[in-house]
């Protein structure tokens, strides 16, 4: 009898555990099918991050046909492939950042700055080497480098013998990079590397030689703000080329 009773508990055992292991085998389809079908986790934001000479509207124009797509099915890889096509990118870093939106971080090529030859135009790196020719620079915020010839060059060239472009193209960089948010360097006029020009605006700004550039910059951006923008100014010049205080005239 007794053997009867442990035989019957045994067999019930296996019954509840079936069941226990088909009921948990199909609440986990069930949240698989929901993960991977409900409209909860498709993709609606691309957050971006690191831009300097790209713009946010040329990124999210780039992965459009990303959006609507499930967040756990998008194939990152891929994603990745997408923006290393275009040159002025080098590196990318993608995460969720919740259960329908992405974190892209990118990391651009130093691609600042472009010149014009008659009706080509073409794009410099930070080493004032030539990478290649356009009819248009779009919606990139890149730097106009005047005062050069271009006659001879092409893809892969030097745009100035002088040992110290690499530096100075370095330094308006990264000052671009750091002013972005509030300013735009336009123009910049290399025709004497010991007298370097640039332009914010219609503002000129005479910095002189490559040294103490950013500080040279950042006195400037100051003088700017609180003598030119804040009283309504819109023209003028900004000579720092010589030691003592800066010299000034506004218009406009």
């Amino acid at each position: 009898m007794s053997n009867s009773s442990s035989f019957i508990q045994k067999r019930k055992r296996k019954k509840t555990i079936k069941k226990l292991t088909l009921g948990l085998f199909v609440i986990i389809v069930g949240i698989i099918i929901f993960v991977y079908k409900a409209p909860i986790f498709n993709l609606k934001t691309i957050n971006v991050k690191g831009l300097v000479t790209l713009t946010n509207e040329s990124i999210q124009e780039m992965l459009k046909y990303e959006i609507g797509q499930n967040i756990f099915t998008i194939d990152y890889r891929d994603m990745e492939n997408t923006l290393k096509e275009n040159p002025y990118i080098k590196n990318v870093k993608i995460a969720k950042s919740s259960i329908n939106s992405l974190s892209i971080e990118i990391e651009e090529n130093k691609i600042g700055f472009y010149s014009i030859r008659e009706n080509t135009i073409f794009t410099i790196n930070n080493e004032g080497t030539i990478v290649e020719e356009v009819t248009t620079i779009g919606d990139k915020n890149l730097i106009n480098i005047e005062g050069i010839d271009l006659y001879d060059k092409s893809i892969g060239d030097k745009i100035l013998d002088d040992k110290n472009i690499s530096q100075i193209l370095d330094e308006f960089y990264r000052m671009e990079e750091a002013i972005q948010e509030y300013y735009q360097i336009s123009k910049l006029n290399l025709e004497n590397v010991d007298n370097i020009i640039c332009y914010i605006g219609d503002v000129k700004i005479i910095l002189g030689n490559k040294n103490d550039l950013q500080e040279k910059m950042n006195f400037a951006l100051n003088i700017l703000e609180q003598e030119i923008i804040s009283k309504g100014y819109t023209k003028g010049y900004i000579d720092l080329s010589f030691d003592g205080s800066p010299v000034m005239k506004v218009e406009g």
